[in-house]
């Protein structure tokens, strides 16, 4: 709840600054979470180096730690024709427009 009461503190001095000093403070408080984040990533770096040292100092052969990503061969949604027809008219684009509705022919009429 602390966190809570150190807002409720700062909103109402917030309240009481020009906007200039809200600016200047709101800038303050950003490169103390940027430097924070900075902090924190630097921790997380001697974590990871640690866990690939072996005792003599060197490191250990390792694999990526970043999780591998699917390859994105096609879209993960795919909407129904005439939803994209519509939204591409809301949008005012006559190529997409043109394309849906050649694509939702039947082939018989084409």
């Amino acid at each position: 709840m602390t966190e809570h009461e150190e807002l409720a503190d700062e909103l109402s001095a917030a309240e009481k600054m020009s906007t200039a000093e809200r600016l200047k403070a709101a800038r303050k408080k950003r490169l103390m979470q940027l430097k924070k984040y900075q902090q924190y990533e630097r921790q997380l770096e001697k974590e990871n180096n640690k866990r690939t040292t072996v005792p003599g100092g060197r490191k250990k052969a390792t694999t990526s730690t970043k999780p591998s990503r699917p390859a994105r061969s096609a879209p993960r949604v795919q909407f129904v024709s005439n939803v994209v027809l519509l939204e591409a008219a809301a949008r005012n684009d006559v190529d997409e427009g043109i394309i849906q509705v050649d694509s939702s022919l039947p082939s018989v009429i084409a």
